[in-house]
């Protein structure tokens, strides 16, 4: 009798200890030019550790289990990750990340949102030499002549932020890409101009970094490129958007608004700027509005081309308050490239020769303008 008694104890305590432990349901890793991201899903409570070595990270778990069926994800290796081992230490996991050069660690939580219902937490290792910025930028090409226009194309979202997801699976950061890249491919095509990327790969940059990048670069214009998204499968056609600090009160713009500011929780630390003292100086600088002059007529040049090749949603540029938009003293405009939630239009926005179309439309703008600016 005492025997069965100890096993019933042995069991009910089993079974506590279990709903005790915490899940890690999934893992993730993005490599960017300065710094790989480790994204962990797990429960709320979940406790963990992070300390740091020479050459590992080691990411530490109380009381957590990890899903089988994820259990593979948790390897990996790029150029700065040598490679990941777990080990359990009693009610400890612990992940070893072995990495092969110098580097500073930068950790946060992040908590569920419409696309990820678990809360995250997310590992930045970060190279504490920097790269040179061709590296970070992608190719760029000889050093430019006099009076040379440099422009910074940003494709939106990437990483863990997929953007808009269409009705048949296609993520908004892959088609921004593709059609980022062939933008800069055209434009380099000319010597009177220099374009670059603010991000050459799939990994997320946030959005005052997009607008630091662009000053580093010393870029005279500022080009986003995203597609749009709505409820409604109908929707079809391109809009540009231009900045505005008060917004726009069409439901459409409100909608953008919120989704395109609000993705710079997946830096972590930035948040939607209003009081962000780096916006502050760039939206006190006088010549501003001269600026959303051209960018006004960079957008309808824009629009004149696009509609060459496709449907046009907004025939006039719109006005939105998009913090990438804010851009120091350069014209600057988002180009919403086509509804990805239209199956129609998502086809087109996936296949090579259309994205060619589009990208090359949106050049002839910059062309048309630069042409009317002289």
């Amino acid at each position: 009798m005492r025997n069965w008694i100890s096993l019933l104890l042995i069991f009910f305590s089993s079974i506590a200890s279990g709903e005790d432990k915490t899940t890690l349901y999934d893992f993730r890793y993005w490599s960017a030019p300065d710094h790989t991201r480790i994204v962990i899903d797990k429960d709320e409570d979940t406790l963990f550790n992070i300390n740091s070595s020479n050459d590992y990270v080691i990411i530490s778990f109380d009381d957590a289990e990890v899903l089988s069926e994820t259990f593979s994800n948790i390897f990996f290796k790029d150029d700065r990750i040598q490679k990941v081992r777990i080990k359990r230490e009693k009610s400890t996991i612990k992940l070893i990340v072995h990495i092969n050069s110098k580097f500073n660690v930068k950790h946060f939580t992040l908590i569920p949102n419409a696309k990820y219902k678990h809360h995250r937490l997310v590992v930045d290792i970060i190279d504490s030499e920097p790269k040179p910025t061709k590296k970070i930028l992608g190719p760029v090409k000889p050093p430019s002549i006099k009076n040379q226009q440099i422009i910074l194309v940003d494709a939106g979202h990437g990483g863990e932020d997929s953007g808009a997801v269409g009705r048949n699976k296609s993520l908004e950061k892959n088609v921004n890409l593709a059609i980022a890249k062939k933008l800069v491919a055209i434009i380099n095509k000319n010597k009177d101009f220099n374009a670059v990327l603010s991000r050459g790969g799939d990994y997320y940059i946030p959005l005052t970094k997009r607008l630091t990048i662009a000053q580093k670069q010393k870029a005279s214009m500022f080009i986003s490129i995203h597609a749009d998204s709505v409820e409604s499968v109908s929707a079809k056609g391109a809009s540009v958007y231009i900045l505005s600090e008060k917004g726009n009160n069409s439901k459409l713009a409100r909608q953008l608004e919120d989704s395109q500011n609000v993705v710079d929780q997946f830096g972590g630390v930035e948040k939607v700027i209003d009081n962000d003292q780096f916006l502050k100086n760039i939206l006190t600088d006088y010549s501003r509005k001269d600026k959303e002059k051209q960018s006004f007529q960079l957008a309808q040049e824009i629009i004149s081309q696009l509609s060459k090749v496709g449907p046009i949603h907004k025939k006039i540029p719109q006005k939105a308050n998009f913090v990438v938009l804010k851009s120091p003293s350069i014209p600057s405009v988002l180009v919403e490239t086509a509804f990805i939630s239209n199956p129609t239009q998502e086809k087109r926005l996936t296949n090579k020769n259309q994205q060619e179309k589009i990208a090359q439309s949106i050049y002839e703008g910059i062309v048309s303008f630069y042409q009317k600016l002289d």
